[in-house]
């Protein structure tokens, strides 16, 4: 049970992180590397999180904006999300092994 509950458990981080840069990467003016500063535009404005937005930083009249609590809500959903994929997969496996 341990053993798949981790492999849900890390499936559940997997697709938590893809759909938290699939965000950021929609959000943002000049897409994914806005947020890592790469890009090579100019008046860009990069956003980062999922479901809250927690991070905001450019555009013309600069702007940067951080809220630390919107990122522990974040990561509070991402970490019972992926319990409940580690549960469900364990549940799922285990009465397929009846």
């Amino acid at each position: 049970m341990t053993k798949r509950f981790m492999i849900g458990f890390g499936i559940g981080l997997l697709i938590f992180i893809a759909i938290n840069l699939l965000s950021a990467h929609l959000r943002s003016d000049c897409g994914l590397l806005a947020v890592f500063g790469r890009d090579a535009c100019a008046d860009d404005i990069a956003r980062a999180g999922w479901p809250l937005q927690f991070y905001e930083d450019g555009g013309f009249s600069y702007r940067h904006n951080f809220n630390a609590v919107f990122l522990v809500v974040n990561l509070g959903v991402g970490i019972l999300l992926a319990a409940f994929t580690g549960l469900l997969i364990a549940r799922i496996e285990k009465t397929l092994s009846k």
